[in-house]
């Protein structure tokens, strides 16, 4: 496994989303291939393709009498001090035969051709399907499912249906492309078609780590949730990172450029490079949580213009006058944002709707779904607003700020 180093000199790891996919990628390679592998590579989200150990792997006989692939991956997290740090993440591959029903077997999946597949309810304990994989041309199917040990969710507000595993939008695409390609490979090697195999991804540890995280307070319940932007997991350490932001305006200054662009992660990064294309790559910083420091040392630095880039929640707690938005020193107020909706819109069912939701994603799309467009786009833009006045207030008022809001897709949605 090749480690990546940050720029302040950390190891990298990889989050849960990309081990998952390697497990799940990993458990299918070897049910066909039937020799040991030490690594599997994934391609990550930004495009580049990285290599991952595997712990172990092993051939089980099910008591239905199916002979699954277990792979098991180790989490890597680099110098970060991540709960999930060690985590044995698990997969399992099999073909499923279509059996009649026997008590003794737990039923999870009802094909659409009416076929049961059993499986044995002691081994996993309930399975949950998230994804059907159809190749078409190969009459294939790959019924994607997790186990114990990663969560469920059962409150609003998140990437995830309610009642789905709380694996999030892009490790759940990286699952899909990476299961896909794989089983699509052996297919063509092998002649294999007119089949239906099974994935059961699953964590052991999982739900005893979980409490030790916020999920439950988000109302994901039994585990883990599956997530990852990146693929990887970055290190922070402050002080390497405040040497960066401090290392990027002083680059700025000494090359009389005076407008830089403020990004508080890898994604919102992406998302501002291709919005503000025009600029050159090094007037792009991520600046993280540090949204007080950054603007004061614009200010040392002699910047005349910040255009900051981010997501509602961040945006919202810079509206509310957070100097550092991590939530270890600021939390989201959302009577904050309840009483912002209640001076555009008279509706107390509303404000009580965003006072009372689970995250600010929920409140969001409350506000979205049950306002009129130009009365949503008014609430947001006050929003906005306050966050721009706050920045420029951090910043001395002398630099002029920009606030750009991106949806939880990466488009831009306002810019005030």
């Amino acid at each position: 496994m090749k480690t990546s180093i940050t720029k302040g000199g950390l190891k990298k790891g990889f989050s849960t989303g990309a081990v998952s996919a390697a497990a799940v990628k990993a458990s299918i390679r070897y049910y066909f291939l039937k020799k040991d592998i030490s690594s599997i590579e994934i391609e990550m989200p930004l495009g580049e393709t990285c290599s991952i150990n595997i712990f172990s792997l092993s051939f089980k006989i099910l008591k239905s009498g199916e002979k699954a692939a277990c792979t098991v991956i180790e989490k890597y997290s680099g110098d970060d001090p991540d709960v999930t740090g060690g985590i044995k993440i698990h997969a399992d591959f099999l073909a499923l035969k279509p059996l009649k029903c026997n008590e003794n077997f737990y039923a999870n999946y009802n094909g659409e051709h009416g076929n049961e597949y059993l499986l044995s309810s002691q081994l996993y304990g309930k399975i949950h399907i998230y994804n059907e994989i159809h190749l078409k041309d190969k009459d294939i199917r790959l019924i994607l499912t997790c186990a114990n040990g990663i969560g469920i969710v059962t409150k609003p507000g998140l990437p995830v249906n309610i009642g789905a595993p709380a694996i999030n939008p892009v490790p759940y695409k990286m699952i899909e492309d990476s299961a896909k390609k794989e089983l699509l490979y052996w297919a063509d090697i092998t002649g294999q078609s007119g089949a239906t195999f099974l994935s059961v991804l699953y964590i052991p540890e999982g739900e005893k780590v979980a409490k030790k995280t916020l999920n439950s307070r988000l109302g994901i319940i039994g585990g883990l949730s599956i997530l990852g932007t990146t693929g990887y997991v970055i290190p922070i350490s402050a002080s390497a990172w405040l040497e960066t932001i401090k290392s990027s305006l002083m680059f700025l200054s000494a090359n009389n450029r005076k407008v830089s662009i403020y990004i508080q992660g890898r994604f919102s990064e992406k998302k501002a490079m291709e919005i503000f294309g025009h600029y050159a790559h090094e007037h792009f910083i991520e600046i993280g949580d540090f949204v007080s420091y950054s603007m004061r040392k614009a200010m040392r630095f002699g910047m005349k213009e910040i255009i900051l880039v981010g997501q509602f929640g961040k945006i919202l707690k810079i509206s509310q006058g957070a100097r550092n938005t991590n939530a270890k020193y600021t939390t989201i107020n959302l009577k904050y944002l309840a009483e912002a909706v209640k001076r555009r819109v008279s509706d107390e069912r509303l404000y009580e709707m965003v006072a009372n939701s689970n995250t600010s994603r929920e409140a969001f799309f409350h506000i979205l779904d049950k306002t009129s467009k130009e009365a949503s786009k008014n609430i947001i833009y006050d929003i906005l607003k306050s966050a721009r006045s706050n920045l420029e207030r951090m910043g001395g008022g002398s630099i002029k700020c920009t606030v750009v809001l991106l949806s939880y897709d990466g488009k831009k949605l306002l810019e005030v």
